[in-house]
């Protein structure tokens, strides 16, 4: 194995404004192997490797790329130097095919001169070298999310990248995807690649790197061995503390629906559900498991707001008991005023109430403190109920928006991604949170992408496959490769 690292920082730091986002980072990734970068939220790991991919300059130290040191100005120089990039979302054109999506990152590529026929030739050859089961000639809104990721990562391999920044690659992607993916990875290895991995999924780390390299607030606390380390060990690297086992539950189901679900069938453009039969009952989690895109939004949508579809895409009957909470999806989308300070943001949903209004004037005496409460009670950092939204991370804003569901007390819980985007000692806190909420008495209707969340949580699991119920399962029966299996289509 080449001796000379693929990549190399020393004493890095990156500063914005009053921010240190990078302070003095130094790390080896070895050639040829597959090293991971893990961290919470706001602990710098996209930042540096915003920098690798030329997105940034640092505002100190330097990067170098098998022993060469590199002053990228642009992602154009970093692309000249090998270095390809996949980022979380997907850049791609969805109304063209996967051949014109990979083309049009051709300029000056070893394919821009080729005629369209040999481009398509070569590149399946491409495809076909690393496992890559893709149909070029799809238009990329036609394909799964797992083919248009494939589409994403040839854009790059076309491009005869060396070295591969994967962000957060396998968040939208079923166990079989996974699977599939992590083999897709290990050609790539075979070959000689590089492959850096953001993500915050500890039990992917495991599988599939060689190093792991910890990021916590803005430094390097270490580089690991795979194979020499765990995954509470990497946990408590990234977060200071050795995390809590989960209390197992001390309440009973109460056979009493708070959420009924019946013959729901409802449609908004392309997204719709079919005939959907659900219960939610007292003290009980479900969760719906399922690919993004086949039919969750609809029915978020359905459960909150029944006036937004017309009387002819919509039939069936939804029955709630008690106030609902909710978490929405995106929060940044549909839950929050991004620009606004934090305590207009708890203030949402709420501002109509008798605790905080009086007629049509607002008690300000009390919103403040209660923001400050509820900052206080979800550790939300840092501690101002005056800083606007969009400056706290992503972690800390979505404990807020937990804490302006839960603290109503509601009967009915419909949290929607309720982990997104957040690191793992947020995920530990929040999942408390919602046992909390479950054993003083409501019913929760879970939704999310992740399927260890899922398993963690709920008592039972129903899979939702092109806007239809197509399996349930008990927490007795939980098993990974069948429910993924059905979130793929299969039996």
């Amino acid at each position: 194995m080449n001796q000379v690292p693929a990549v190399e920082f020393r004493g890095i730091s990156k500063i914005f404004g009053d921010c240190v986002a990078n302070e003095d980072i130094s790390f080896k990734v070895t050639a040829g192997t597959i090293h991971g970068i893990v961290g919470e939220n706001g602990a710098g790991k996209s930042t540096a490797m915003k920098i690798l991919f030329g997105l940034y300059s640092p505002t100190d130290g330097e990067f170098l790329v098998h022993g060469t040191t590199q002053n990228f100005s642009s992602s154009i120089d970093a692309m000249k130097a090998k270095i390809g990039m996949v980022h979380q979302h997907f850049m791609l054109a969805e109304p063209l095919t996967a051949l014109d999506n990979i083309l049009l990152q051709q300029d000056g590529g070893p394919f821009s001169l080729l005629p369209r026929a040999q481009q398509l030739k070569k590149l399946n050859e491409v495809a076909a070298r690393y496992g890559f089961d893709v149909d070029l000639n799809a238009t990329v809104e036609d394909l799964s999310v797992g083919a248009q990721q494939r589409v994403e990562i040839l854009k790059i391999l076309s491009q005869d990248s060396e070295i591969l920044i994967l962000d957060e690659p396998t968040a939208v992607l079923t166990p079989q995807e996974v699977q599939d993916f992590f083999a897709n990875l290990r050609q790539l290895k075979a070959e000689g690649k590089t492959i850096l991995i953001i993500t915050h999924k500890l039990k992917e780390v495991m599988a599939i790197t060689d190093e792991v390299t910890v990021f916590r607030a803005g430094k390097v606390i270490g580089t690991r061995k795979t194979s020499e380390t765990s995954i509470p060990d990497l946990a408590e690297m990234m977060v200071g503390r050795r995390l809590q086992n989960p209390v197992e539950r001390g309440t009973q189901i109460d056979p009493k629906p708070v959420i009924n679900v019946q013959n729901l069938s409802a449609q908004l453009g392309n997204h719709k559900v079919d005939n959907l039969n659900l219960k939610v009952q007292t003290r009980e989690v479900v969760g719906i498991a399922g690919v993004e895109g086949n039919g969750q939004d609809i029915l978020i949508r359905a459960l909150l707001d029944q006036h937004a579809f017309s009387k002819k895409h919509f039939s069936g009957t939804i029955q709630i008991n008690g106030k609902v909470g909710s978490f929405p999806e995106d929060r940044l989308r549909f839950g929050v005023l991004p620009n606004r300070p934090a305590f207009e943001n708890y203030l949402l949903g709420q501002q109509r109430t008798a605790k905080f209004a009086r007629g049509i004037f607002l008690k300000m005496k009390d919103i403040i403190p209660a923001t400050r409460q509820a900052m206080e009670q979800y550790d939300v950092r840092p501690r101002n109920e005056n800083l606007e939204f969009s400056r706290f991370s992503g972690g800390n804003q979505q404990k807020l928006v937990v804490a302006r569901a839960l603290l109503q007390q509601p009967q009915a819980v419909i949290a929607a991604q309720p982990t997104r985007g957040v690191d793992i000692g947020a995920i530990e806190f929040i999942h408390n949170e919602i046992r909390a909420a479950r054993d003083a008495g409501a019913g929760v209707l879970l939704i999310s992408s992740e399927l260890d969340e899922l398993m963690a949580l709920s008592d039972r699991i129903v899979v939702l496959y092109k806007g239809r119920f197509v399996a349930e399962f008990l927490r007795g029966d939980f098993d990974e490769i069948k429910i993924g299996a059905a979130m793929g289509g299969g039996h």
